[in-house]
């Protein structure tokens, strides 16, 4: 670039899409700037604080406690997972993993000072679990607990209890927390319904309240409903916080990183080219111009001139970027100039921008924001396939991971997801031993011998 430096009033700028060319008696050069800039935003929910206390939202002819600054957090989680590769993939492992093989029946003995549990099959029971889809509840009741760490159950009475007939729990049905919402509680702190409907557009079907299933007297109403939850520390009367809660920032910085790259290949933010174009160049084509229009009796002007050039950039541009014209080629003429005794034109030089640190940082952070994921949820990298050095963990890790989960990662999880589930079977089947758990027969198993060959795990 040695030689005239080209005056603030000599360069002259050209616009073409997302691109800008400078041009000046020195030579020409492409900008290509990326997409938008935006501040990272914060975390969803502060949730309420001692500074902003929880207060009830009323929405049509019900107060309810809101879930969330603005009584959406739900719909923030499932956004904020949409745009994330690998949480979701997390979290339906661990639903998975608590899954097991699937629900079963089980009654607890002790032996020798150890708890047993024996899984066996009650018909009576079976029968009533297979009147309705008990497995499709159970199942969107674990993955809506692995999301929230609580759902949502409704209770339906049986028909006959009305003509004088037996009361029983007919069925039950999981409902989403996107519209369940529990109502204010009164002055001893009690909630009464459970409030369910489009809390976003409350208008288009209503909303209704459901009275809250009552365990001293389970056959009191048609329908009831109930809230099922892990404990959150300081949120008394409030939902739980997701097991990703504090990760949300990790999480959205996860997956901000392949927009940026993706951005970053198609329109990256650096001069990519430097066009050199002689002076000579522009002199011959303008005396072309000049010809031509002297020919065809037109008084030549110098903006036919520009607009020359503009077309030529215009078309080095549409040749030179984006990812869809990699492989394509330019051509240029040489002219002779006299006073050089040498032929001359256009030089593209491809400018090294220098982009390997910037990437392998973003990877690093990409890299680093998985593994704080999975710690942050709560799963032992050796059973989500991540590992701080990157390295794939042996089968020893693994066993030794899920004998670990199996001991201790499964009771409370389970008595949470079932928890309605056996309330509904001890209404049913008064002084039944029988409860519905998730059976693992992969690890901690033992075979026993007596005749029937019933199958006990040691927990």
């Amino acid at each position: 670039m040695a030689g005239k430096k080209a005056s603030r009033s000599d360069i002259q700028l050209v616009k073409a899409g997302h691109l800008t060319f400078a041009h000046s008696s020195v030579g020409s050069y492409i900008f290509e700037v990326s997409g938008e800039y935006r501040m990272a935003s914060p975390s969803v929910l502060p949730f309420y604080t001692r500074s902003r206390a929880l207060v009830p939202v009323r929405i049509g002819d019900f107060e309810i406690v809101p879930n969330g600054e603005q009584n959406n957090y739900p719909d923030e989680l499932r956004q904020v997972l949409d745009e994330n590769n690998l949480t979701p993939e997390i979290l339906l492992k661990q639903a998975q993993l608590l899954w097991g093989q699937g629900p079963a029946l089980y009654r607890i003995k002790w032996e020798e000072g150890k708890r047993v549990k024996y899984w066996e099959e009650n018909q009576q029971i079976q029968d009533w679990l297979d009147s309705w889809d008990y497995q499709d509840y159970l199942l969107k009741a674990d993955i809506e607990f692995r999301h929230t760490n609580g759902h949502f159950t409704k209770f339906y009475r049986n028909l006959g209890a009305r003509i004088g007939r037996q009361a029983k729990i007919a069925k039950l049905e999981h409902m989403s927390g996107i519209f369940s919402r529990l109502e204010w509680p009164d002055e001893s702190n009690r909630i009464h319904h459970i409030i369910v409907g489009d809390f976003s557009q409350p208008w288009k079907y209503g909303l209704r309240a459901f009275p809250v299933f009552d365990p001293d007297d389970v056959f009191a109403y048609p329908v009831s409903m109930r809230y099922s939850n892990l404990y959150s520390f300081a949120l008394d009367y409030q939902y739980s916080r997701a097991p990703f809660h504090g990760s949300l920032n990790w999480i959205k910085l996860a997956s901000s990183i392949p927009k940026l790259l993706t951005n970053f290949n198609v329109n990256s933010a650096a001069i990519k080219f430097h066009i050199k174009v002689p002076s000579i160049y522009w002199e011959q084509k303008k005396q072309a111009l000049m010809e031509k229009c002297a020919m065809q009796n037109i008084e030549y002007k110098e903006e036919m001139l520009e607009k020359m050039k503009d077309d030529t950039f215009k078309k080095f541009t549409e040749t030179l970027t984006t990812v869809d014209n990699v492989g394509k080629f330019v051509t240029t003429d040489k002219l002779f100039d006299d006073a050089a005794q040498e032929y001359v034109g256009w030089e593209i030089e491809v400018i090294d921008q220098k982009v390997s640190d910037y990437i392998d940082a973003q990877l690093a952070i990409a890299k680093e924001a998985g593994f704080q994921n999975t710690s942050g949820i709560g799963l032992h990298p050796a059973l989500s396939n991540l590992s701080k050095d990157g390295n794939l963990p042996s089968g020893s890790e693994q066993l030794y991971a899920f004998k670990l989960y199996l001991a201790t990662g499964i009771d409370i999880p389970e008595s949470i997801v079932t928890k309605d589930i056996n309330l509904a079977i001890r209404a049913n089947f008064p002084g039944t031993p029988y409860r519905v758990g998730f059976y693992h027969d992969v690890v901690l198993t033992e075979e026993r011998t007596n005749p029937d060959q019933r199958v006990k795990n040691a927990v």
